[in-house]
């Protein structure tokens, strides 16, 4: 059965999908087989040539191509608005319980399953209130939040650690993705100050890689960026081979 990583976040847009690309090709640069699972996704990527839809789920088998032999979604949704609203209008209901079940189902097929959630961590997927971070805590998946470097993030990714702990996800720990050239010289200071008050592991900045939605197909040099990005990784599972 495979290591099963729910790569969440503080909000829409922080660079989730980047950063599975990430945790999909240190996979690959350590011989493990990977998959990807997108349970919900809800609208187009910005990037996509007009009148097309492409997803998060397409958009990364486009960019490793055979290299990625399974990804999928388990709900897709044309609007891009949060899943509960997505699902509402058309006329759908999301069930957790074959969301896990379709998950399962490739964890049996790959060493390392990357699942991505859709907006931050708190975003719910019926009005009830249910959200990944639950199906996270029932199916035992670790969570990686995944935030932005600079001024704010002490807020938001101490407030999704401890939402996540509050609910009783896993948390394996917390990265960035810098979506700018220009790197914040908070960057070290707010990496050192969430990890010291929250306990959570720091597992790396994914750099910024201009360019990277429009091409497609990852260059081996920003595959091999990309792929070491994330040390954290390692610990992450090596721990898990241990346990």
């Amino acid at each position: 059965m495979a290591r099963t990583l729910l790569m969440t976040g503080t909000g829409t847009d922080v660079g989730k999908t980047v950063a599975s690309l990430a945790v999909l090709l240190w996979a690959r640069s350590r011989g493990l087989k990977a998959a990807y699972l997108k349970p919900v996704q809800c609208g187009s990527r910005d990037d996509a040539p007009a009148g097309t839809f492409v997803g998060d789920a397409e958009w990364l088998q486009a960019a490793l191509g055979d290299a990625l032999p399974e990804a999928g979604t388990v709900y897709s949704f044309a609007d891009a608005v949060s899943p509960h609203l997505a699902a509402e209008r058309a006329g759908a209901w999301i069930d957790a319980e074959w969301i896990v079940e379709q998950a399962g189902l490739i964890a049996r097929r790959c060493d390392v399953l990357v699942v991505e959630g859709a907006g931050g961590a708190a975003v719910p997927l019926n009005r009830e209130g249910l959200g990944l971070a639950d199906i996270a805590a029932s199916a035992g998946w670790s969570c990686l939040a995944m935030a932005a470097p600079g001024l704010g993030t002490l807020h938001h990714t101490l407030t999704t650690l401890h939402f996540l702990a509050a609910r009783g996800a896993p948390v394996a720990g917390f990265g960035f993705v810098q979506a700018t050239p220009e790197t914040s010289p908070l960057k070290d200071d707010n990496a050192a100050t969430i990890a010291a008050l929250s306990g959570a592991r720091f597992f790396g900045t994914v750099p910024y890689c201009p360019g990277l939605g429009r091409r497609p197909a990852v260059s081996p040099a920003v595959a091999s960026l990309l792929a070491a990005s994330l040390p954290g990784l390692d610990a992450w599972w090596e721990e898990g081979v241990a346990a």
